[in-house]
């Protein structure tokens, strides 16, 4: 690295008294060490202030009523100091060397304005479950934005910014709900984007995390309504004419399907070929593609049972479907 820029960690916190440690600590052992850490608790009613105040003047503490992630991460912003931003959610944590590949991956490439990375994901208790995702887009994006409404992104905790283009587009509005999805929605519209193909963070999934937006209908659809705002909002802000169609969204349609409980064939047609087109324009995997593919035509198909898939994901579905034949079996037997 030709320098070492400060780097702000901002972390979001809210009841997570029992991780808000190790998220902490995995900040402090990084080999990089130009950074400010600071911690955002929105109003928790658990121990986490206790666990935050314990680390007195190392780290910067910001304690205020529950107001969401957005205004949570708003305040962090306000006093950060650092030329590169890195977010942290409170029950992930960062391997050792993140902040040190960050900064030489932006040292490398001055020109991007957002780097992402993989990530590991893990259980309660820290148990590697999965390596995910394998594959994540870069270079001038807006094009797969506004024609398909996504490309393949990260995480919050995967995501890495230009001090200057958040400024450009924050403060996060009290909608979308996650700072990721506004994020990685309206930054790639100011330059272009890169990544880096290895994981540098732990992702912890967990019963809230799980169950709070994956099995939730309203808000999986509300949050698809909202990243179309968002990108169409990028588009205006910077006078762009093209705006993106929400019909062109395959998991959209297949949510408001499943919300209706009927599908149509031609319906049922539409969703997998925008998702054959949409997958082959962003470059999924195989595996990825097969994921997409499952994921709609349960919804569509079998709205009852993608409940549960929505909550599992392709894997542990699988391994639970046949764990219940397993069951059926034996009592059977007996």
């Amino acid at each position: 690295m030709t320098k070492k820029p400060l780097v702000s960690v901002i972390i979001a916190n809210y009841n997570y008294g029992k991780f808000i440690a190790e998220a902490i600590d995995s900040v402090f052992n990084q080999t990089y060490k130009n950074f400010e850490l600071i911690v955002v608790d929105d109003g928790s009613t658990d121990n986490s202030r206790e666990i935050i105040e314990s680390y007195g003047d190392k780290l910067i503490a910001i304690f205020q009523d529950n107001e969401g992630q957005g205004a949570a991460l708003n305040s962090g912003f306000a006093v950060a100091k650092g030329e590169i931003i890195c977010f942290l959610d409170a029950d992930d944590y960062y391997y050792r060397e993140k902040l040190a590949k960050v900064v030489a991956a932006f040292d490398k490439n001055p020109h991007l304005v957002q780097i992402s990375h993989c990530r590991t994901s893990v259980d309660v208790d820290g148990k590697i479950i999965g390596r995910d995702p394998s594959f994540l887009n870069q270079g001038d994006v807006t094009h797969l934005l506004l024609k398909w409404g996504r490309y393949a992104w990260a995480v919050t905790s995967a995501l890495a910014y230009k001090r200057w283009v958040l400024e450009k587009v924050l403060p996060f509005p009290q909608r979308p709900r996650g700072g990721d999805t506004y994020l990685t929605a309206t930054v790639p519209f100011y330059g272009n984007i890169g990544y880096i193909k290895e994981p540098l963070m732990f992702y912890r999934r967990h019963g809230n995390n799980m169950n709070a937006g994956t099995n939730n209908l309203q808000h999986l659809i509300e949050q698809r309504e909202d990243t179309a705002k968002c990108i169409n909002e990028a588009a205006r802000k910077l006078g762009l004419k093209e705006r993106f169609d929400i019909k062109r969204d395959a998991d959209y349609r297949s949510f408001k399907v499943m919300q209706q409980q009927s599908v149509s064939l031609q319906e049922a047609i539409k969703i997998f070929w925008i998702t054959c087109l949409e997958s082959m324009a962003i470059g999924h995997s195989k595996k990825d593609t097969i994921e997409r593919f499952v994921r709609r035509g349960m919804c569509s198909l079998f709205p009852n049972e993608a409940k549960i898939y929505l909550q599992l994901n392709l894997r542990r579905y699988l391994r639970f479907k046949l764990m219940t034949i397993q069951s059926k079996i034996t009592v059977k037997n007996v």
